[in-house]
C-alpha cells in the first residue's frame, strides 16, 4: 500500500520551490544586467538607452509563452512558501513571513515597474517621464528585485542551517541520553552482579557452617558415647569392687 507524505517530508520541496524560483528571477534579472550596466551605472556608452530600448522591446514582443513561464516559475515560489507556511515551526514562522513578504516584494516590483516599463517600450507612451527615465527606472527596479530575492535566499538559507543545528543539538543530547542511560544500566548490572556473587558466596557460608555443625554434633556424639563408654566401666567395675567386699566381709 502506498503511504502517503507527511508534511515533514513535503516542506523541504516548498524549500526548494522557493530556492529555484528565486534564482530563477536573479537569472532573469542577469540577462538584463549588460543593457541595465550601460544606462545606470555608467555612461561611456552613447548608444547605451537605445539598445536597452531596443533590449526591452525584444522581451516584450517575444512569445507569450517566454513570459509564462516567467510568472509560471514565480507563482512555484508561492506555493513553495504556502507550503512552508501551511504549519510552520513557531520558531520560525516570522522568518517564513519575512521572506514570503521579501518574495512579494520581487513580484509587485516585477508587475508595477519591468512589466509595465516593458509594455511602455513597446507602445512608447512613458506618462510623465521620458524614455530614458523610465529605462533607469526599470533598471533600478530590478536591482531592487536583486536584493530582496537575495535576501530571500539569505532567509532560506538561515533557516535551513537553523533547522540543521537544532537537529544537531537534539541529536547531540539523546546520544548523551543514551550513553548516560547505558552507563547506569551497566553499574546497575554490575551491582546486580555483585549481589548475585555475594548471594551465592553467603550461601556457600551457609552450607559450610552447617556441614561445620554437623561435624560438631557428630564430634559430639562421639564425646558422649566415649563418655558413656567409660561411665558404664567405670561404674562396672565399681560394682565388681562392692561385692568383692561384700563377700569379704560374709567371710569374716
Amino acid at each position: 500500500m502506498v503511504r502517503l507524505m507527511k508534511y515533514k517530508e513535503v516542506v523541504p520541496i516548498g524549500t526548494a520551490l522557493i530556492i529555484a524560483a528565486s534564482t530563477f528571477g536573479l537569472g532573469a534579472v542577469y540577462g538584463n544586467w549588460p543593457y541595465d550596466v550601460n544606462t545606470l551605472w555608467r555612461h561611456t556608452d552613447p548608444n547605451g538607452i537605445s539598445k536597452s530600448l531596443v533590449h526591452y522591446q525584444t522581451w516584450g514582443e517575444s512569445p507569450n509563452y517566454i513570459h509564462h513561464t516567467l510568472h509560471f516559475v514565480a507563482f512555484l515560489g508561492l506555493v513553495g512558501h504556502f507550503i512552508k507556511l501551511y504549519k510552520p515551526d513557531e520558531e520560525a514562522k516570522y522568518f517564513e513571513y519575512g521572506s514570503l513578504g521579501l518574495y512579494m516584494v520581487a513580484v509587485i516590483i516585477y508587475l508595477t515597474n519591468l512589466r509595465t516599463g516593458v509594455v511602455s517600450c513597446i507602445t512608447g507612451k512613458w506618462g510623465d517621464v521620458d524614455f530614458e527615465t523610465g529605462i533607469n527606472v526599470m533598471a533600478a527596479s530590478q536591482v531592487m528585485i536583486v536584493l530582496v530575492l537575495v535576501g530571500v535566499l539569505v532567509l532560506q538559507g538561515g533557516l535551513y542551517y537553523a533547522q540543521w543545528y537544532d537537529e544537531q543539538l537534539k541529536l547531540e543530547f539523546y546520544e548523551n541520553e543514551a550513553r548516560e542511560a547505558a552507563a547506569a544500566a551497566e553499574a546497575q548490572a554490575m551491582e546486580e552482579e555483585k549481589l548475585v556473587k555475594k548471594g551465592r558466596k553467603s550461601k556457600k557460608e551457609k552450607e559450610k557452617e552447617k556441614e561445620k555443625e554437623k561435624e560438631d554434633d557428630g564430634e559430639k556424639d562421639d564425646i558422649d558415647g566415649i563418655e558413656l563408654v567409660v561411665n558404664k566401666e567405670t561404674s562396672g567395675s565399681h560394682g565388681k569392687r562392692t561385692r568383692k567386699s561384700s563377700a569379704k566381709k560374709r567371710k569374716s
